[in-house]
């Protein structure tokens, strides 16, 4: 061997181990990017709130995980239930799925938390307080956060630093085992970018990444915008409102009543709506919800979505000669649901042509994806046929004209066949006429994006069966649940069971008939929350035997005073000398969001929740309106917090299949 072989030799030798120890840290054989959008639901303008929902849900799985189904069983019940399950961790006075009560538990419920950190502005109602509308509905990019998963069982040395960048520019260098985020870790949007990470001195792995951001409308009536369940609910002190008789609120006066996202709508956090486009940002951790909500109680087809409506919310006035002496608000012609959605999502002024609210040459800031919908029961009578059913006979004209007088079965059975088909009609051409719910590619109108969902039953105890009444017209109505739940309205109100059985057939009926319209025209119809009986065991007078002591579970209203029988409604003793409340005390047992057995708010609830008062135009509070008129019991028979999760729910089972594809054509 001469000396140049030698040398040759030699120097492959060296360069071998030099080569082995130069070997890439990373590689993307044994490393993978791992990426998520941090707020996935763009309405909250806290990460940490959507974080907390992200939290409960992923709590929630733990528990369907710990009870070992089958995979097909557990994936099912995982769909059918995430919402409620999700709900349970976040609202329960128990430690969730556990007999241990929170020492901390918030009586306020978790809506509470989002005061002030959502982009909606309550006071111009719209949907610009993030940075204005542009902004909203086309993000420049979406911030998210990075990590490094293995696929070999590696793991890195945690004195390993990383470089992470975007597009080419280095956004921050952090331990490689860290998860990383921050303003700077964002993804432009629409067009998405590289996504590069690399041990300091070496070669990147890179991914290419971007964010679908899914827009979602949520229009409709009371079932859509939350009605019932106030972001904040009235709270009330341990004073009784009259001598020896009802709760008094804590503040009494206009600054102390319940608050919404939208005073004048009613419109909650709490809605189907809102939680199932809340569950889609939870689901998919590249996907991001603008969300869009014009939903509001009282709403009809012509009058809420089409045109203007009359609102809830009443006021006191003085020219008003009746002996309500209150009118209720209503808005101007450009008050509807149609405008203000256009008003958001037109680039330009809309205009009015051909008797509907339009955007000048179809150019719209950006199309919408899907159209949650809830409407109907207004324009054929729902809560009329709810105060046949309650009202008793005789009452004073005042109450009746509060909830727009009554309706039997047999009207509302004629509203439905007669009525509601061309309101749905004129409602599907509306929306195809201006609207741009187009499917991706082809931008065509998609009729099958707008999700009609149903109403439930609501009149149901906790085995099923129909809330059972008193029908003789005798002494003890207070025995029975569905009065107990009636109580403080018991001069006007009393259950029939003949005529809740004839609601709950027309509750069938309305099942039906809205199901083969939302066909005629296209729509999806989310019916599961009617068709799988969602709130069998859950209507207005179900009760929990299990927890009968428990304030949640209680039907009665708080009395101040004695009685010969717990059941029975206050007595007046003008003595003053019974002093204790019963069946809670109002100022410390009052928990409007905790887990109960019923679904649906009574009229009790109403009070102990809502609370809602005629207020004059200088602010004060007019009790005597206000009792004249029925309007503490706003709100009442309407899903609570559960049961609109229940709903939304029910809406997902329809929209989450639609979301996929959406997502495989990305």
């Amino acid at each position: 061997m001469n000396w140049t072989s030698l040398i040759c030799i030699m120097a492959l030798l060296v360069w071998e181990p030099i080569g082995t120890a130069g070997a890439q840290t990373l590689d993307s054989k044994n490393f993978k990017i791992e990426w998520q959008v941090v707020n996935r639901f763009r309405m909250f303008r806290d990460p940490a709130f959507f974080k907390m929902h992200e939290n409960a849900w992923q709590q929630y799985i733990i528990h369907v995980d710990g009870l070992r189904l089958a995979e097909d069983d557990r994936d099912n019940f995982i769909q059918h239930s995430s919402v409620l399950g999700s709900e349970h961790v976040l609202n329960d006075r128990r430690i969730a799925f556990t007999n241990l009560l929170r020492k901390n538990f918030d009586w306020r419920g978790w809506a509470a938390r989002g005061d002030g950190n959502l982009c909606y502005d309550s006071e111009q109602r719209k949907h610009n307080a993030c940075g204005g509308i542009e902004e909203y509905l086309n993000p420049r990019s979406h911030e998210i956060e990075l990590w490094l998963t293995n696929t070999n069982g590696e793991t890195l040395p945690s004195f390993l630093k990383c470089e992470w960048r975007i597009a080419g520019v280095l956004a921050t260098t952090s331990e490689c085992g860290e998860h990383v985020g921050g303003p700077r870790i964002a993804l432009p949007y629409p067009g998405g970018a590289e996504i590069s990470v690399n041990v300091v001195g070496e070669q990147p792995i890179i991914v290419s990444a971007s964010t679908r951001d899914v827009l979602i409308v949520g229009m409709g009536d009371s079932f859509a915008s939350g009605e019932g369940n106030p972001n904040l609910p009235v709270e009330f002190g341990d004073t009784a409102r009259y001598h020896n008789l009802y709760p008094l609120r804590r503040i009494n006066h206009a600054g102390g009543s319940a608050t919404w996202t939208d005073q004048l709508c009613h419109r909650s956090l709490y809605s189907q709506q809102l939680r199932a486009a809340l569950q889609i940002a939870v689901e998919n951790r590249q996907l991001a919800v603008t969300y869009l909500d014009y939903s509001c109680s009282g709403a009809g087809v012509d009058e809420g979505i089409l045109g203007p409506q009359t609102y809830v919310e009443r006021t006191a006035d003085a020219q008003v000669s009746s002996a309500t002496a209150s009118r209720p608000l209503s808005g101007g012609e450009k008050d509807s649901q149609i405008y203000r959605l256009l008003r958001e999502i037109c680039a330009d002024k809309p205009e009015y042509e051909q008797g509907l609210w339009r955007c000048r040459d179809n150019h719209f800031r950006r199309t919408i994806d899907y159209v949650f919908l809830s409407i109907g029961g207004n324009d054929i009578g729902f809560s009329n046929i709810v105060a046949w059913a309650t009202l008793r006979s005789g009452v004073s004209s005042s109450v009746a004209e509060f909830f727009g007088a009554t309706v039997s079965a047999e009207e509302f059975a004629a509203r439905m066949r007669d009525i509601l088909p061309d309101a749905y009609a004129r409602l599907a051409k509306a929306l195809e006429s201006t609207l741009p719910v187009n499917s991706a590619n082809d931008g065509i109108f998609d009729p099958s994006r707008i999700i009609l969902t149903a109403y439930p039953d609501l009149v149901t105890d906790e085995n099923g069966h129909l809330c059972e009444a008193d029908t003789s017209g005798g002494n003890d109505e207070d025995r029975f649940a569905a009065n107990q739940s009636l109580d403080m309205f018991s001069s006007w109100l009393v259950a029939s069971e003949d005529r809740l059985g004839a609601v709950r057939g027309q509750f069938s009926q309305l099942f039906q008939r809205m199901r083969s319209l939302a066909e005629d025209h296209g729509w999806t119809f989310a019916g599961n929350s009617y068709s799988d009986k969602m709130f069998e065991g859950h209507g207005f007078c179900a009760r929990n035997p299990k927890l009968a002591g428990d304030p949640a579970e209680m039907l009665m209203i708080p009395c101040w005073g004695m009685a010969d029988r717990d059941s029975q409604t206050c007595q007046t003793s003008w003595s003053g000398k019974a002093g204790e409340w019963r069946p809670y005390n109002p100022a410390s047992q009052n928990f409007p969001y905790a887990l109960r057995q019923r679904w649906v708010r009574s009229f009790n609830d109403a009070y102990m929740v809502v609370n809602q008062k005629v207020v004059s135009r200088s602010g004060k509070i007019d009790e005597k309106t206000s009792a004249s008129v029925f309007s503490e019991t706003t709100g009442a028979l309407h899903p609570t917090a559960e049961g609109h999760a229940a709903m939304a729910d029910s809406l997902l089972l329809s929209a989450r299949p639609m979301i996929e594809e959406m997502l495989e054509e990305k």
